[in-house]
């Protein structure tokens, strides 16, 4: 393998270098969504702790034994959904 080096240095002027620099624009929400967001984060809250404890203390919030299984399964699939970001606008 044949490899040639140089020594030579380029030369750039300044006016050949271009920076870009990104800048992203701000998000426009509309006052409706701004509204809604910390309400749908709480009831996205509240309900994955009620499922959570309903799946847990059946007795508690006097859940039937024949739907102890679905709540327990609904809860599960809540929990990840609350945890993937489904409650977040």
């Amino acid at each position: 393998m044949n490899t040639n080096l140089s020594n030579q240095i380029s030369e750039i002027e300044e006016e050949d270098i271009n920076i870009i620099h990104y800048e992203p624009e701000g998000k426009v929400e509309g006052s409706h969504i701004r509204f809604l967001r910390p309400i749908v984060k709480w009831f996205g809250f509240l309900s994955t702790v009620t499922w959570g404890m309903a799946a847990l203390f059946p007795d508690t919030l006097r859940v039937p034994a024949s739907l102890q299984g679905w709540v327990f399964t609904i809860s599960v699939v809540w929990f990840f959904s609350y945890c993937a970001g489904l409650f977040n606008l």
